[in-house]
């Protein structure tokens, strides 16, 4: 359920960058060169990458899962031998 929470929130941000993607991207301007401006993010992925986010959600939940709370009782039972 916690993953399917952070997924959701995922998703919000993504909505609420996007949004202000297509704000900032109409102004956001660097020069380039004499007298001539080019746009700071020239795709919407240089700005906010949602695979990447989507890749760190999920790597979290798999090292969270090798890092369960019995993950100890191991060492101990092998030192006991």
């Amino acid at each position: 359920m916690m993953e399917a929470l952070e997924l959701r929130m995922l998703d919000e941000s993504l909505r609420e960058h996007r949004q202000a993607f297509l704000n900032f991207a109409v102004q956001a301007e660097k020069k380039a060169g004499k007298g001539k401006t080019r746009p700071v993010y020239q795709r919407f992925r240089q700005f906010f990458d949602y695979d990447k986010e989507l890749k760190k959600i999920r790597d979290k939940k798999k090292h969270a899962a090798k890092r369960s709370r019995f993950s100890g009782i191991g060492k101990i039972l092998r030192k006991g031998e």
